[in-house]
């Protein structure tokens, strides 16, 4: 089976049982739902994969996946799984959209200006629907980057950086 070190990424949380035939329903986390078909090894745990087992079947049902999973083929296996999380081998950078970055990726990286001055620590990302904020430690605060271009200009992660164009106001007093 597969080795849980290699960083396994949470794709769903698993909700609670679906009928009495072991299906589960799990809350879809990842943005590439499109991964878990039949026959695809998953993880399941609380903070990192403790088991794995095969998917058999996958569907979706008002927003949340309903699986069945090997092994699992009544109900109260189904809910022994409840409040786990399901994980998926992290997928390769070169498939990746381009722009395109897992939230362990930009966590701790340093945030500067295009000149070059520290502005903070990315702590991860906000939604609030109008789109990913990126979340900045300044001191004991945190200031909320709208993640996109022009804001955004580069994420370096061999660097650890992310280079900024901020509009006046958002970290500093100079708002207009």
């Amino acid at each position: 089976m597969p080795d849980p070190a290699q960083g396994w990424l949470a794709v769903a949380f698993v909700r609670r049982p679906h009928g009495v035939h072991g299906e589960i329903t799990a809350e879809v986390v990842t943005d590439f739902p499109e991964r878990l078909v039949p026959g695809t090894v998953v993880g399941v745990g609380t903070a990192a994969p403790e088991r794995f087992l095969v998917v058999r079947r996958v569907r979706f049902h008002k927003g949340l996946w309903l699986l069945l999973l090997e092994g699992i083929d009544n109900r109260e296996a189904a809910r022994a799984l409840a409040s786990s999380w399901l994980f998926l081998p992290p997928q390769d950078r070169a498939v990746l959209p381009e722009h395109y970055y897992f939230e362990h990726e930009i966590e701790h990286l340093t945030c500067v200006r295009q000149d070059g001055a520290r502005l903070g620590e990315a702590l991860g990302f906000a939604e609030f629907g109008g789109g990913p904020l990126l979340r900045v430690a300044v001191g004991d605060d945190e200031v909320l980057v709208p993640f996109r271009s022009p804001i955004v200009v580069r994420v370096d992660l061999e660097a650890g950086l992310v280079i900024l164009d901020p509009p006046g106001g958002l970290f500093d007093d100079d708002a207009l």
